[in-house]
């Protein structure tokens, strides 16, 4: 089997690490020393608004001023974030009309998934090897991750089976959610509400989550952040293997999937409807009724509604294609596939076809010729309204066809 095509575009997702993704690598430096200066600021300025509002409150006992401080600081320092999290991804990933960019369409959707899932082993191994998950393990995975859970959406947006833009997106959402609330966890003591963040968890029962550890096969990590850098893996792989079994039901169902239903940068499903071969799918061979076991995609990228056929048509099997395999003689008003005429394209030369009285009329007369005279005789006329001919009379005043009045000056 020929692997080149796939080995140039594993070549092309590994590039993108230093190419079209390095907004990714500067959002997550940027992004978490920004974080941190607004977990900072916020802290103090949503105290001192606090103090001012109710004055003094306590946090233990528990108090509805201290529950109502926790809010704030929950919208201010986890939804507001994860949602600006949220939209820098999108607005990377898509283009201006909301579709994914060029450089994430791959005709074989799956090698975006392969430079992550590699530096996710090598994180993995590193973490084995040092037999703890100290901090810099745990950014090692969580930069692997986080690169998964993107490539993942943009390999969502890019397929057919199963794309749901608005479920990508809320697994970019929860994940965001995850991480902020674990630096929350870690990092209160900036704005001044270590004490807040504490009394909350034991209020609501969530102490050990936030605050313990975990140890498996002798290593041991807090618990909260090892769940924040674990979830986009988990959130992204489920979404891969989900998206893998409705391909496989697409491909038994072999439905008939029309043009305008995929978005642009979607792939084309190379499937037909079943018991029919005039019908054709994008990118499927004239007349064969089958495909490649491919329910994503041609070999060729549809980057656009009126895209081409994938690699696999040629001829007059991509029009066919093109135009759902359907007659094109039975699109035209008024003509009929059983009384064998032919459909003119565009530029044919029409042949005069005589009437079937020619032969009642002298050759003179049907060229034009003139009497003997010496004037032209005119045997019959025409009308510009219907456009037909009729016997030249003099009482004519209206067309015998379609009885428009007749211009006699």
């Amino acid at each position: 089997m020929d692997t080149r095509d796939t080995r140039r575009e594993l070549g092309r997702s590994v590039r993108l690490l230093t190419d079209e993704e390095r907004w990714l690598f500067v959002g997550l430096v940027a992004g978490a020393a920004g974080y941190l200066i607004w977990l900072a600021g916020t802290g103090v300025a949503v105290s001192q608004v606090a103090d001012v509002a109710v004055g003094a409150y306590t946090v233990d006992p528990w108090s509805t001023e201290a529950a109502g401080l926790a809010a704030a600081l929950a919208v201010l320092w986890v939804l507001l974030p994860s949602a600006v999290a949220v939209r820098y991804v999108v607005r990377n990933l898509t283009n201006l009309r909301g579709n994914v960019e060029q450089c994430y369409r791959f005709d074989r959707p799956l090698v975006a998934l392969v430079p992550p899932l590699g530096l996710l082993a090598v994180a993995v191994a590193v973490g084995a090897v040092r037999g703890a998950a100290t901090w810099y393990v745990l950014a090692l995975l969580a930069v692997a991750n986080t690169l998964l859970l993107v490539r993942t959406v943009a390999y969502g947006y890019r397929v057919y089976s199963f794309s749901a833009p608005r479920l990508l997106q809320a697994l970019v959402f929860i994940s965001a959610v995850v991480a902020t609330t674990a630096t929350v966890s870690r990092a209160a003591s900036l704005g001044g509400q270590a004490a807040l963040v504490e009394a909350a968890a034991a209020r609501y029962g969530v102490g050990d989550l936030v605050f313990g550890e975990v140890t498996r096969a002798g290593l041991t990590a807090p618990l909260l952040p090892l769940v924040a850098v674990a979830t986009p893996a988990v959130l992204g792989l489920a979404y891969v293997w989900v998206q893998l079994f409705a391909s496989l039901l697409v491909r038994v169902r072999r439905p008939d999937v029309p043009r305008s239903a995929i978005r642009a940068g979607q792939r084309y499903p190379q499937v037909v409807q079943p018991g029919t071969t005039d019908r054709l799918a994008m990118g499927t061979a004239s007349g064969s009724g089958t495909d490649d076991g491919s329910a994503d995609g041609v070999s060729e990228s549809s980057d656009s509604a009126g895209g081409s056929a994938g690699g696999s048509t040629a001829g007059s099997s991509t029009a066919e294609a093109e135009s759902g395999g359907s007659d094109p003689a039975s699109d035209e008003p008024g003509s009929s596939g059983s009384d064998g005429d032919a459909v003119e394209s565009p530029g044919q030369t029409r042949v005069f076809t005589p009437p079937e009285d020619a032969d009642d009329v002298s050759p003179e007369a049907a060229s034009g010729a003139t009497g003997g005279t010496g004037e032209p005789t005119v045997k019959n006329e025409f009308c510009p309204i219907c456009g037909e001919t009729y016997a030249a009379d003099a009482d004519h005043s209206n067309c015998p066809n379609c009885n428009a009045v007749l211009d006699r000056d």
